[in-house]
């Protein structure tokens, strides 16, 4: 692996190029990330970035971050950053979260709270000093405030760093949001390698959702319900996630460059969500199954585990329904029944215990209403790919990777792989709860979708998969 004691900048420029010449080059769009800057002392070179990016000197600049400590050698980052910026530009701080430790959660009152406040700054760029979350915040601040943002990635977390689309929390359900772009996202290794190794191993989680949500992905295409799947955005990301998964056991110990290398991964997993214009690439069954477990422990308060933990296990299950459903289509006889599209009362139900004034039970009702609708009118286009299947299945085995594998990385990276192995662990009638209505959430369809309109997803089919997903981690 490669030296990491140098800074480099790159423009993209291959990426771009990718997205240009592919043949579906129309239904893309163009890559809104300037830079993304690299190596050790990459945060050293702040002021430069921000040069580049058309920040001039003396300019205010606005560094948004939280107060859990994150580390840069001996120093604080969000010192570092402070110090950096502060030779040739007006910086003033705003935290999101005051205490050590306190959970950041992008919801309505975070997000206009945090307008509010850089507005009041009036700044001419935003600097984001964090993971996941508070990074979903900025650039959603980015796009109301209409100003540059730069990126300061403090953890291999998550994948959505470098594209413009946030998840925020409406009426108490996760909704995938448009923001905007950063200009520049800087990664530092011997800063997001010193995240707790936690941290890393959710990001390696994350990633690893690529391999059952591209299947959903294709199969909403496939029956016309999403007609923007597109192979380029996926071809990124396997192409530059090809190299990681042997890293697994180093990712695992907080190796510098192989977290390095998790980062970078991540990055570009961004870019191919944001070229695409929607998160599916990498957010199928295995998200919404997350979601709707994060959403119950917020419901009362509690902690739930990272959220790429949870996916990384997420992803093995949806792998293990993708491969049950191949099994009943393969072998024929199934159509969709009009009588198993939820009713409102039942969607209504299902989440009626999130909040006591029942806004997030009607949200999820307002967009599953919306694809239950779809699927009324379209009963004969979903029937048809489900009679024609061998048209279908050779592309769907080529774009999942098998349980083993996806179960195997994440054991060799001392990662999660059972609902059971989550800190903290959710309970299984809460786990059996999540998959059996994670599709009633919102609007997008997925392997869960047509499992449960050709009745092959009731209570016993979800003990089923629990069973053998179960069984799968012991081997």
């Amino acid at each position: 692996m490669r030296d990491l004691d140098d800074v480099y900048v790159d423009d993209l420029y291959g990426l771009r190029e990718q997205v240009r010449r592919s043949k579906d080059a129309s239904r893309l769009r163009p890559i809104g990330l300037h830079e993304i800057v690299r190596g050790r002392g990459a945060v050293h070179s702040l002021a430069r970035v921000l040069e580049r990016n058309g920040v001039k000197v003396s300019s205010k600049v606005c560094v948004l971050s939280d107060s859990t400590p994150k580390t840069y050698g001996r120093e604080d980052v969000l010192d570092v950053v402070r110090a950096v910026l502060g030779v040739d530009h007006d910086v003033q701080v705003v935290i999101v979260a005051h205490q050590p430790g306190d959970l950041v959660h992008a919801d309505e009152t975070t997000i206009a709270r945090c307008t509010n406040d850089v507005a009041r700054l009036g700044p001419d760029v935003i600097v984001s000093v964090g993971s996941g979350t508070l990074v979903d915040i900025a650039k959603y601040v980015a796009r109301e405030l209409e100003l540059a943002h730069v990126v300061v990635q403090t953890a291999a977390s998550v994948n959505g760093f470098a594209d413009d689309q946030s998840v925020l929390l409406i009426d108490g359900v996760k909704r995938t949001t448009p923001s905007q772009w950063p200009r520049a996202l800087v990664i530092d290794p011997f800063v997001v390698a010193e995240a707790p190794l936690a941290m890393t191993r959710s990001g390696l989680g994350d990633q690893l959702s690529m391999f059952s949500a591209a299947a959903d992905w294709y199969l909403a295409g496939a029956i016309g319900f999403d007609t923007s799947f597109s192979p380029t955005p996926l071809a990124m990301m396997r192409h530059e996630s090809g190299a990681l998964w042997q890293y697994a056991e180093e990712l695992g110990r907080g190796d510098h460059q192989a977290v390095d290398l998790l980062a970078s991964s991540l990055a570009v997993g961004g870019i191919a969500m944001g070229v695409a214009g929607r998160t599916a690439p990498s957010s199928g069954t295995e998200h919404v199954i997350s979601h709707l477990l994060e959403m119950r422990a917020g419901s009362v308060n509690a902690p739930s585990a990272s959220h790429g933990a949870t996916v990384g296990v997420t992803s093995v299950a949806a792998i293990l329904l993708w491969q049950r459903i191949r099994e009943h289509l393969r072998q024929g006889g199934y159509h969709v029944d009009e009588a198993n599209i939820a009713t409102r009362e039942r969607v209504l139900a299902a989440f009626a215990d999130l909040d006591d004034s029942g806004a997030a039970a009607a949200e999820c009702w307002h967009a599953y209403e919306a694809k239950a609708n779809w699927v009324r009118s379209h009963l004969e286009d979903i029937n048809h790919v489900i009679d024609h299947w061998s048209d279908h299945d050779t592309e769907v085995d080529d774009l999942l990777m098998s349980p083993p594998f996806v179960a195997g990385t994440l054991v060799r990276a001392g990662a999660p792989t059972t609902f059971c192995e989550l800190d903290p662990a959710p309970s299984l009638d809460v786990v059996h709860w999540a998959l059996s209505n994670c599709h009633l959430m919102r609007d997008r369809f997925t392997v869960v979708d047509l499992a449960d309109l050709i009745g092959v997803w009731r209570d016993d089919d979800v003990a089923r998969l629990l069973t053998e997903h179960d069984r799968l981690a012991r081997r």
